[in-house]
């Protein structure tokens, strides 16, 4: 028996000593640390910070709907048989290598305000997806907060086990002690041994639920899940809100002000009715000025280098008597005609004002404002139904940590008068007064007012971060 009690105290010994080392080796995370992490990795906030970056681009491009475009292009041909010069537009029935380069321009001068509310439209989308972003991120670190907070609790709780087992084996080692000197009766160690068999148990099934809760806590951190931490667990943690004085008003106002999906949905209908204001600009016509420079390459094409006078003499005769006629001709010498003269010599340019005015388009642009308003409406709901969700969270989230404020002041009352009967319970039992079934009996109650105070304890600290997450404050256990 007394080998057995050994053997309990240095597993206790060890899981104390394990939890030492691993303290003094581990790196230390706190809360703040945590949330931070996990803002930086979460999977979901990346693609929402890409969703900003579209957001940008979209922004950029629609600025640079105000600017003309230009364009060059060039194109080769190898033309067969009869075919026009595009050098001189003459028919000619050689095969002949062309190319023609080109260089255009076009500005839009009015399109019935669609760039300027394309671009405004932008603005608002870029705008809103940074909100949506900051909701993100603060819906993520509520998550971790939890987490957290539900980590520190299994930690408390086999805490708590290995030392009701420390206390426990010390009890059986005094009982045992008063039976070998005949004060008391060997059955009771019976009661003990049962005892810390179920303190055994719980330590297995506590340490179970810190490693679950701290392998939660890591995939929410995208870390391994053999990465060795520990949580800073604070001395005292101030509870900002006070959720038996604070009204549901004062929070819900709080949350309309604070809360990123909020703004993220009424930007969301801001942009929506630009929107109807770009679908209307299919109405309207649409004025555009271009230009244009092109020219072209035949390499067939010849240059004039110089004109030969040349006079051929013809013998003739004349009233019986001979004579010579002369005649003079001009020759031109020609030579390949280079790729570049070619080019300058070919060269064309215009300018051009263009006016398009939509009479009929299939139903085209009436559908595009008709969906547009669809969208406006549906835009407008859904800011209804933001409200909506976030009144019904607020009501719940102050019932729950008034619930919780009172269930943890119960547990308070409820643990310290349990502990003064366990301490009634020990004098009397070391008087003999009471057996050690009741003894036992005791110090369970004792036991289950410990636990239900942590739970309450935790319950209330996380549904009072709650509050203060729809206050607009940060979380933290500072």
């Amino acid at each position: 028996m007394i080998l057995r009690t050994i053997n309990r105290l240095v597993a206790i010994c060890c899981v104390i000593a394990l939890c030492s080392s691993t303290v003094q080796s581990q790196d230390v995370w706190n809360l703040e640390r945590c949330i931070n992490h996990a803002i930086q990795n979460n999977i979901e906030i990346q693609q929402g910070r890409i969703s900003v970056e579209q957001a940008n681009i979209n922004y950029k491009a629609a600025t640079h709907g105000r600017y003309p475009n230009l364009n060059a292009g060039t194109d080769f041909g190898l033309n067969f048989g009869r075919s026009i010069d595009p050098t001189n537009n003459d028919f000619v029935t050689q095969s002949f290598l062309s190319n023609r380069i080109s260089l255009s321009t076009n500005v839009t001068l009015y399109n019935g305000g669609r760039i300027n509310n394309t671009i405004k439209q932008a603005e608002i989308n870029q705008e809103s997806a940074n909100y949506t972003v900051k909701q993100s991120e603060r819906d993520i670190a509520l998550l971790v907060a939890n987490t957290y907070l539900s980590t520190l609790f299994a930690e408390e709780n086999l805490k708590n086990a290995v030392a009701q087992l420390e206390l426990t084996t010390e009890q059986y080692n005094q009982v045992e002690t008063l039976i070998k000197a005949g004060v008391r009766p060997a059955n009771e160690l019976l009661d003990l041994e049962a005892q810390m068999a179920r303190g055994e148990q719980s330590i297995i099934a506590q340490q179970n639920a810190v490693t679950i809760s701290m392998l939660n806590l890591k995939q929410q951190l995208m870390l391994e899940p053999g990465y060795e931490m520990i949580l800073e667990r604070p001395e005292d943690v101030d509870i900002v809100s006070d959720s038996d004085i604070i009204t549901f008003d004062e929070i819900y106002k709080a949350a309309l002000n604070n809360q990123p999906s909020i703004r993220a949905a009424e930007l969301d209908f801001r942009a929506a009715e630009v929107g109807e204001n770009i679908a209307k600009s299919a109405y309207y016509p649409s004025v555009s000025l271009g230009g244009s420079l092109q020219s072209n390459y035949n390499n067939r094409g010849q240059r004039l280098d110089e004109v030969v006078l040349t006079v051929t003499d013809i013998p003739v005769g004349i009233d019986g008597q001979p004579a010579i006629l002369s005649f003079p001709e001009q020759e031109a010498l020609t030579s390949d005609n280079p790729y570049i003269n070619q080019i300058d010599e070919n060269l064309s340019y215009g300018f051009g004002l263009g006016i398009n005015i939509p009479i009929y388009n299939n139903y085209q642009a009436t559908a595009g404002v008709e969906r547009a308003k669809l969208n406006t409406m549906s835009s407008a709901l859904n800011i209804e139904r933001q409200k909506n969700t976030l009144k019904t969270n607020v009501q719940q989230a102050l019932a729950d940590a008034q619930a919780a404020s009172k269930s943890y002041q119960a547990a308070q009352k409820s643990r310290d008068a349990q502990l003064a009967a366990y301490d009634n319970a020990t004098k009397q039992y070391e008087l003999g007064a009471i057996n050690s079934f009741d003894f036992v009996n005791a110090r369970a109650l004792l036991d289950n007012s410990e636990i239900s105070l942590i739970i309450a304890k935790y319950d209330y600290l996380f549904k009072a971060k709650v509050v203060d997450f729809y206050m607009g404050r940060p979380i933290s256990l500072k």
